[in-house]
C-alpha cells in the first residue's frame, strides 16, 4: 500500500473547499455578480435591493431631458431610480463609476439632503450611465456609474 493520500481525496478536497467557500460568498448578496446586461446596481444596508439593464431603466423609470453647461443630458433621476428600487428614506450614500478620463474609479458621495431634480443619471452614446448635476463640477461627475451604495 502506497503512503500519502489515495486518489480520491485529491478530488474531494477542493470540492469540500469550493462548497465553502461559495456557501461564505452567498450570505452576503452584495458579493455577487450582476446578471448579464445590469448596468446599475443598487445596494442598501449591504443587500442588493435592485439591479437595473438600460431596458428596465427605460420600462420602469421616467427619463428627464435636462441642460447642464450648455450639455443636453437625458436619463432618469437620481432620486426616481432609488425610489424604483424601494430605497425611499436615506441620508448618504455613494455613487461608484469611473472618474475624468475613465481611467480610475472614483466614488462619489451623496447625501439626500443636496440631492434634488437636478441630479440625472445620463444615458450616454456607449450605453452607460453618468451622473451628472448643475451643483457638481464637471471634473466630478461620474462617468460608466456601476453601483450605488446606500448605508
Amino acid at each position: 500500500m502506497p503512503n500519502g493520500p489515495r486518489p480520491t481525496t485529491w478530488f474531494v478536497w477542493p470540492v469540500v473547499l469550493l462548497v465553502l467557500v461559495g456557501g461564505a460568498c452567498s450570505d452576503n448578496s452584495a458579493a455577487e455578480l450582476p446578471a448579464e446586461g445590469v448596468v446599475l446596481r443598487i445596494v442598501a444596508s449591504g443587500d442588493v435591493v435592485a439591479d437595473w439593464t438600460l431596458a428596465d431603466l427605460e420600462e420602469q423609470v421616467p427619463f428627464t431631458d435636462l441642460t447642464i453647461d450648455g450639455d443636453p443630458q437625458s436619463g432618469p433621476l437620481l432620486l426616481d431610480v432609488l425610489n424604483a428600487s424601494g430605497v425611499d428614506e436615506w441620508e448618504s450614500g455613494e455613487v461608484i463609476g469611473m472618474g475624468e478620463g475613465r481611467v480610475f474609479e472614483v466614488g462619489l458621495d451623496i447625501s439626500s439632503a443636496e440631492v434634488d431634480d437636478g441630479w440625472i443619471l445620463d444615458v450616454t452614446k456607449q450605453g452607460t450611465l453618468k451622473l451628472a448635476s448643475v451643483e457638481v463640477p464637471r471634473d466630478k461627475w461620474v462617468r460608466d456609474v456601476g453601483e450605488i451604495n446606500i448605508p
